[in-house]
Order: structure tokens, then sequence, then C-alpha cells
């Protein structure tokens, strides 16, 4: 009997221990959520920290803290930049300089190509003479042929030397650091639809090269990527701008 009563005692103690550190587990968790305005992204509590200019956050991939008037507002829309880069930006950044060291260059062409916006399309288009507007939708007017046409030219275009907007260096240059640092917000809005707060924002990743032999001045090339997220939904990530990038000029 009491053997029976030890064993019923270490189930209810049992039971308890797990159910505390489900509770403790979950008030430690950071809240999150992309659905409720109130709450956020990672909540505001970073507001108070006081966190450095700026901070490595994998590896050779630097991140910089937005100015104090930008800070602000993503305190207004409850959304953590630091932790909004970690979860979006980081992978962007990363999975362009996995293309830029691919082994397989075609390849690594093709993904950083598709992830260019209308701007860098519009471009291409006039070096092969398909019109590709970058104020509409591009789609709609433009075939799925002349599509294929205008991105086979930017992959085609990405040698060292005289490449498509000077962006063949990064797929032959070391690249031996990363800086990713938020640029400007949008206030979210409700989609009556999904009942979610989309976020957009756009944040600028830029990849410095190795310098030239018998220089210290070390090249960089700086993109600037939009997102949008949709609930907890990655709905859009395209490369808008680029610094330097003559070819959107010409």
């Amino acid at each position: 009997m009491k053997i029976l009563n030890i064993s019923k005692l270490l189930g209810t103690f049992s039971l308890t221990v797990a159910i505390l550190s489900f509770v403790f587990i979950g008030a430690c968790s950071p809240k999150t959520d992309t659905y409720d305005p109130t709450i956020g992204l990672y909540g505001t509590e970073w507001i108070e920290e006081q966190r450095p200019e700026s901070e490595t956050v994998d590896q050779n991939i630097i991140y910089f803290k937005p100015d104090e008037k930008l800070n602000q507002q993503f305190f207004k829309n409850r959304i953590d930049p630091r932790e909004f880069a970690k979860r979006f930006v980081l992978l962007k950044a990363k999975s362009l300089l996995d293309a830029f060291e691919s082994p397989d260059p075609d390849r690594g062409r093709e993904v950083f190509a598709f992830s260019l916006y209308k701007p860098f399309l519009a471009a291409a288009g006039k070096k092969i003479g398909v019109e590709y507007s970058e104020y509409d939708r591009g789609y709609t007017y433009t075939s799925q042929e002349d599509i294929e046409m205008i991105y086979t030219y930017i992959r085609q275009n990405l040698h060292e030397k005289n490449s498509f907007c000077n962006f063949g260096q990064l797929f032959y240059k070391k690249i031996n650091k990363v800086e990713i640092k938020p640029y400007s917000l949008w206030d979210r809005v409700l989609d009556p639809k999904s009942k979610s707060h989309a976020i957009q924002t756009n944040y600028d990743i830029e990849y410095f090269m190795d310098p030239e032999k018998g220089s210290t001045y070390s090249q960089s090339i700086r993109f600037r990527v939009y997102f949008l997220i949709q609930g907890d939904h990655e709905i859009q990530i395209s490369i808008l701008d680029a610094s330097p990038a003559d070819c959107l000029y010409e």
C-alpha cells in the first residue's frame, strides 16, 4: 500500500513539474504575433535595451542598428528591427552570399538573377530590345518568353568585367564581410482578408570584397532589399536598388 502511495505521489509530482516547466518556458519565450499589432514582432521590451551601434549576428555578417528616428518607427509598429533582421534579412543575406560563392556558377547566377526586381529587369530588357516597364506589373504586358530572355541575359552577363550592373565581380572576388542595416519601414495596415498586419520594410545588405592587389581600398556593392511579410509568411523579398548600379541610369 505504501509503495502504491509513493508511486502515486511521484506521478503527481512529475506532472506538476512538467506543468510548471511548460508555464515557465512559455513565460520566458519572447512574445511574437504578427497578427496582433499590440504585441507585434517580439514585443516592445527591446526599445529599453542599450544596444551597440553594430554587432556580429552570424560569422562575418554584421548588423547595424537604425538611427533614432527609424528606431522609433519600428517601436511604433511593434517590430524589433534586430530580430526582424535575424529572422528574415539574415536569411536573404546568406542566400545571396551562397549564390556568389556557389561551386555551381550557373546555379548561383540564376538564384541571384531571380532576386532582382523590376528596375533591373527593365534595364536588362533595354539591352536586348524587350520592353519591360518598371512601373506596371510587367508580367501583364510582357510575354513569358520575353521575361525568360531577360533573365537569361542577366545570368549570361555576370562575368568578371563589364558585367550587367557591375555585379559580376561578386561571383569572382572573395567577400570578406557583409553588413545589414534597416533603411525604411511602412506603418502596418490591417489586411481585411487575412486579418493580419503586413510588414513592409527595406533593409540594406552590403557585400565587401577583398581589395585589389597593391590597394587597401575594399570595394563593396550595396543592395536595397524590400521585404513584405504577411502574417507569418514571406510574400515578397526583392532587390529594389543597388549602389553602384550605373545600368539603372543609362
